[in-house]
């Protein structure tokens, strides 16, 4: 009796000392966070939702480069396409091309054999979010969860693709992988720069040198769009503007839903208001926790009159607001509150007709092959499911 007396107290000042982290560490940074709006730009936006398509387009924009090439990528595998990317790289690397490959420190998942090989190479290799104290553990959470790559200053990649074999379709539970990635060519790249660039003065600690040839002078194109940048804030005000301002239509795709209650209530209103809100999601889920999240929303949203959606074709992992013909965001950011509140990310704002038609097409075709989550399936969910979600519930927003 007197050990499990013990045992209870320390987990209770474990418990303790991880809410005061969290709680502090939070305080601190909303002191020191950062947005940012870049320009409008005018440049050339291919539109990509298929793994294959992806590494194929960037790989060979990498075996073209003659000056430099900056990888920024969340997760970055050493399994099969992760060692063609690294193979590609330390190959232009050998050709006297700049390398730097930033990648999230808890996220990532590439292995030692996979960082000495870049390093051998004379890759300028670099972890983005290192935990660190005095708030270990929300630092821990504080992820870079963007996703950016430019070639030579002139071509950029953002969007929701990281490195590895799943990306292509490969993990044999989840099977195919949809995903929305954006190739930007001419104006606008200078942006992707800029932020990278940030972002790997922030991981080494010093300043980064704005090389010339970094910031070579750009053609305009036929699109629209600027990017949105964010470090756990900004992003969840900016999405329940345009929500607010439907009038037709809303969708929403991600997947994880789990919003802020600002967000949800906002949602709930347009239903009110006679706005179509269709919200796809994945069926299969890729982390614990995250699926029963979202459970006590979507019936509230379902009871309203919303449409849910379960992408049945693999995993959906595509994340993207679409108002009205009018607001559309493409990006890193999933709709939940570790987006919204703690992780760094890019996001895209298209204006052109011709690139918003793209995002609605592909979510129609998407949500006309899934299927329609119904009220009575959430409400007699098994006890099972309902425990879980009570976990779920309590940390929500680390999940």
């Amino acid at each position: 009796m007197v050990f499990v007396f013990y045992f209870l107290i320390a987990m209770l000042l474990v418990i303790l000392y991880i809410w005061l982290d969290f709680f502090l560490g939070k305080r601190k940074h909303l002191h020191q966070q950062n947005a940012v709006f870049y320009p409008s730009r005018e440049g050339q936006v291919q539109w990509i939702d298929t793994g294959k398509v992806f590494f194929e387009t960037m790989f060979e924009d990498i075996q073209h480069a003659n000056s430099h090439v900056h990888v920024l990528f969340y997760i970055f595998r050493n399994d099969s396409i992760g060692s063609q990317f690294i193979d590609l790289l330390i190959q232009k690397a050998s050709e006297g091309i700049e390398i730097k490959v930033l990648v999230d420190r808890v996220g990532s998942g590439l292995n030692r054999e996979g960082r000495q090989k870049l390093k051998k190479a004379g890759v300028l290799f670099a972890y983005a979010k290192t935990p660190s104290f005095p708030f270990f553990f929300f630092t821990l959470n504080r992820r870079n969860h963007r996703k950016i790559t430019v070639i030579d200053g002139k071509i950029g990649y953002t969007g929701g693709f990281n490195v590895g074999d799943e990306y292509l379709g490969h993990d044999p539970k989840l099977g195919l992988w949809r995903d929305f990635h954006l190739r930007f060519y001419g104006e606008g790249v200078q942006d992707l720069q800029s932020q990278f660039l940030e972002d790997w003065k922030q991981a080494n600690r010093n300043s980064s040198k704005r090389e010339k040839s970094y910031f070579p002078s750009l053609e305009k194109g036929r699109h629209t769009f600027r990017f949105f940048a964010t470090e756990g804030h900004g992003l969840d005000t900016f999405f329940m503007e345009g929500i607010k301002k439907a009038k037709n239509y809303i969708y929403i795709a991600s997947p994880y839903y789990v919003p802020s209650i600002e967000l949800q209530s906002a949602l709930l209103d347009a239903l009110k208001r006679g706005v179509d809100v269709r919200i796809i999601l994945p069926e299969k889920k890729d982390h614990p926790l995250v699926k029963e999240a979202s459970l006590s929303y979507l019936e509230d949203l379902i009871k309203s009159g919303a449409s849910i959606f379960h992408f049945q074709q693999g995993f959906f992992h595509a994340k993207t607001v679409l108002i009205d013909d009018k607001f559309c965001d493409v990006g890193t950011a999933n709709f939940d509150q570790r987006s919204f509140f703690l992780n760094c990310e890019m996001n895209t704002i298209l204006s052109s007709p011709s690139n918003i038609s793209s995002v609605k097409n592909r979510l129609e075709k998407d949500m006309s092959q899934s299927t329609i989550l119904h009220l009575d399936e959430l409400q007699y969910r098994p006890f099972k499911t309902r425990v879980r979600e009570k976990i779920a519930s309590i940390v929500e927003p680390l999940l």
